[in-house]
């Protein structure tokens, strides 16, 4: 195993293993509102940003890309909507880890590489074979069961695939690079994070005081947690295939699953279980799929080199 290749597991490992016991995380600030949660979140993450953009001698490539961005309003349209969405997944679950909601969640996260894979074909025109019509099918099985039995659409759960799919599209669409990217989207967001904040305060005065509390400083860390593991998946995936990648993503949302389960102690419904068994039927397929899919790639560029270069 060559050094880049090991160092792109470290870094892709070490990001989704952040996500997954983020949940964690924000258990310990249940104690305050998720819409606070959210706005710190925003305004440390783009102080983090900044810091790393210094360290790393780009400040000037931040100012180049809003620049390029405020005379290209099509594409800040949809870095803005990319922004949009991935704040709204980040409240969402900040709000179902306070409110008990981890599993749901967790069913949310499980289907999200689905989803995004229906964006594709829907928005990109891209090709999907029939192994991943399948896993479609089997994972909106899944969601049906859970609908049919609750007599509603399982709103949590479809709101972060959602959101995070509009997410993925967005960075597909728009393309910038990770660490100017990460800072450009919290920024976009910082002017309402930073009202809000200060609306909150006039209207909840003793809130000015969370920083004298273990909260101020979790606060502050909920920003490097959020631009960290970013930061450390743009580096992983310049070092290893998408497969491998594809591993690594359902550490997330099991790792959700075993914290709601057995250390929130979250009830699991025999319908709940017969649709997560459904999703991880669908995720095994859909894992299939790819595996073989990339083999299939790997093959016809072995046995013809210059026209797969074309």
């Amino acid at each position: 195993m060559t050094i880049s290749r090991r160092s792109g597991i470290l870094y892709t490992f070490s990001a989704f293993s952040i996500w997954g016991f983020l949940t964690l995380y924000w258990k310990w600030l249940d104690s305050v509102p998720s819409g606070v949660v959210l706005a710190h979140r925003i305004v440390w993450g783009f102080v983090f940003m900044v810091i790393v953009l210094i360290m790393r001698h780009e400040l000037t490539a931040l100012k180049m890309q809003l620049a390029l961005l405020w005379h290209r309003p099509g594409e800040l349209f949809i870095v803005t909507a990319g922004s949009i969405a991935i704040s709204a997944n980040w409240l969402i679950y900040v709000w179902a880890v306070a409110h008990a909601h981890v599993i749901e969640a967790s069913l949310g996260l499980y289907i999200i590489p689905l989803l995004s894979m229906l964006t594709g074909l829907l928005f990109l025109k891209e090709r999907s074979g029939v192994g991943a019509a399948v896993s479609m099918g089997l994972a909106g099985t899944g969601v049906l069961l859970m609908t049919l039995h609750y007599g509603h659409v399982p709103w949590l759960a479809l709101s972060l695939a959602v959101t995070s799919a509009v997410y993925s599209l967005c960075k597909k669409k728009a393309v910038l690079e990770a660490y100017v990217g990460m800072a450009v989207e919290t920024m976009l967001m910082l002017p309402f994070a930073v009202f809000f904040l200060i609306f909150y305060s006039f209207q909840v005065p003793e809130s000015i005081r969370t920083f004298l509390h273990p909260a101020g400083p979790l606060l502050i860390g909920a920003g490097v947690l959020t631009a960290l593991p970013l930061i450390w998946f743009a580096e992983g995936a310049k070092r290893i295939s998408l497969t491998m990648i594809g591993f690594f993503q359902y550490m997330t949302p099991t790792a959700a699953f075993l914290i709601g389960r057995f250390v929130f102690h979250e009830r699991v419904t025999s319908v709940q279980l017969l649709s997560f068994l459904f999703i991880w039927l669908s995720i095994i397929v859909y894992t299939g799929n790819e595996l073989v899919t990339n083999k299939r790639n790997r093959n016809t560029h072995a046995a013809h080199p210059l026209t797969s270069r074309r």
